[in-house]
C-alpha cells in the first residue's frame, strides 16, 4: 500500500505547476481562514473577560503626551487623589511596559505586570491572583524559579506562586495580556509616589474608575493636565461592544470572503483531479490486469489527494499554530480546526474520487 501511495505522490508531482498553484491557494486560503477566526475568538475572550468592568460601569482613559516627547510630571496631589480612590476600591490601575527601565535585571529580566488595588481579583476572578498585597506570581512558562522575590520602592514583594496556563489579563486600553511569560506583582499604593516619572506616567493612563461620579472623572482629568498629560475618558459598556461589532463585522466579511475563496479553490482542483484520473484511465486498467485490486487505486488517489490538498496545507497550519501559542496570542488554536476542517474535506473528495473512478472505469468496487 506504501508503493500506491507513493504512486500517488508521483502523479501529483509530475503535474507540480498546476498543483503547486492550488495548493499554495488552498493553503492561502486556510491561513487567512485561521487568522480570522483567532481574532473573532480573541475578541470574544476580551467581551467575556471584561464582563464585570461593564456591569461596574468602568471608565479608561485615552492619552495625549505633551509635545516633544517630554514625560509628563504628574503633581503629588493628583497621585495622592488616585491612592486614595484605589484603597477604597474605587478604582484600579497597573504598568505593563515602563517599569524599571533602567534596571534589565528587574524580575530576572522577565516582562512584568504591576497591578495597584485590592478590587482587581474580584473584577478578574479567572486570573487566581495571589493574596494578600504585597505578593507577587510566575507566568506559566516563566523558567526562573529562582526568582523569589522583586524590588519596588524599597519594598520587597515575594514571588511565591504560579500562575494557571494560558492566563490572561483582560486591558481595557487594548485586548488580552498574555501572561505566560511574565511576572505578575501586586504592589501596594505606598510604593506609588517614589516610582519615577515615566513609570507614574503609565499608572496614571492606565487607571480605571468604577462607577465614578462626573466629579470625579472632571478632577482627575484635570489634575493631570496640569502635569502636562491630557485624557479623555471613556466607558468600557459603550466602546467594547461597539469595537466588539466593528471587528466582528470585519472579520465576518474575512471568514465569508476566505470560505468562498477555499470552495473555488477546491471546486479548480477538482475539475483538475477529474482530469488526471481520465488521463491514467489507462494506467488504471493495466494495473488492474496484473492484479491491482480497488483498494489498490483507492490508496494511490488518495496519495494523489493528500500531496495537494492535506500535506502541505497540514503543515502550514501546524507551524502557524506553534507561532500563535509562542507569540502569546488567545486563542492559537483556530489552525487546528481548519486543519480539521481539510481533513474531512480530504475525506469526502477521497471517497468521491475513487467512487467515480471505479465506476466510470468499470474496475469493481469497494
Amino acid at each position: 500500500m506504501l508503493a500506491e501511495i507513493r504512486d500517488g505522490f508521483i502523479l501529483a508531482f509530475r503535474r507540480w505547476h498546476v498543483m503547486l498553484t492550488l495548493a499554495a491557494l488552498i493553503t492561502l486560503s486556510a491561513a487567512v481562514l485561521s487568522f480570522a477566526l483567532a481574532d473573532v475568538l480573541s475578541e470574544v475572550y476580551v467581551l467575556k473577560g471584561a464582563k464585570e468592568l461593564r456591569e461596574r460601569h468602568a471608565v479608561f482613559f485615552t492619552a495625549y503626551y505633551p509635545e516633544g516627547g517630554d514625560v509628563s510630571r504628574i503633581d503629588d496631589e493628583t497621585v495622592q487623589y488616585l491612592m486614595d480612590l484605589i484603597e477604597r476600591q474605587q478604582a484600579y490601575t497597573s504598568i505593563v511596559y515602563n517599569m524599571a527601565l533602567d534596571n534589565p535585571d528587574f524580575a530576572g529580566g522577565y516582562p512584568t505586570l504591576i497591578l495597584f488595588g485590592d478590587v482587581v481579583p474580584n473584577l478578574f476572578p479567572d486570573m487566581h491572583l495571589c493574596v494578600p498585597v504585597p505578593c507577587a506570581m510566575r507566568g506559566a512558562k516563566v523558567t526562573g524559579d529562582g526568582i523569589d522575590r522583586v524590588n519596588i520602592g524599597g519594598t520587597d514583594i515575594p514571588v511565591e506562586q504560579r500562575l494557571s496556563r494560558g492566563a490572561t489579563f483582560f486591558d481595557v486600553n487594548a485586548a488580552g495580556l498574555p501572561l505566560d511569560y511574565r511576572i505578575v506583582i501586586r504592589a501596594p499604593t505606598s510604593v506609588i509616589p517614589v516610582l519615577n516619572p515615566i513609570e507614574r506616567e503609565e499608572l496614571i493612563t492606565r487607571t480605571v474608575f468604577l462607577n465614578p461620579p462626573g466629579t470625579m472623572v472632571y478632577t482627575f482629568i484635570s489634575g493631570a493636565a496640569r502635569g502636562g498629560l491630557f485624557l479623555v475618558p471613556h466607558e468600557v459598556s459603550i466602546e467594547q461592544p461597539q469595537q466588539f461589532r466593528e471587528i466582528m463585522m470585519r472579520s465576518a466579511m474575512y471568514i465569508i470572503g476566505m470560505v468562498a475563496f477555499l470552495a473555488l479553490a477546491f471546486m479548480a482542483f477538482v475539475l483538475s483531479a477529474r482530469l488526471v484520473m481520465q488521463q491514467e484511465r489507462r494506467g488504471f486498467k493495466i494495473r488492474q490486469m496484473y492484479g491491482a485490486t480497488p483498494l489498490h487505486i483507492s490508496f494511490r488517489i488518495g496519495g494523489f489527494l493528500a500531496a495537494v490538498v492535506l500535506l502541505p496545507e497540514i503543515a502550514f497550519l501546524f507551524l502557524l499554530q506553534r507561532f500563535l501559542a509562542i507569540a502569546g496570542a488567545l486563542e492559537p488554536n483556530p489552525p487546528l480546526w481548519v486543519m480539521l476542517l481539510l481533513a474531512f474535506i480530504f475525506a469526502f473528495l477521497w471517497f468521491y474520487l475513487v467512487r467515480e473512478v471505479l465506476s466510470k472505469e468499470g474496475l469493481g468496487g469497494w
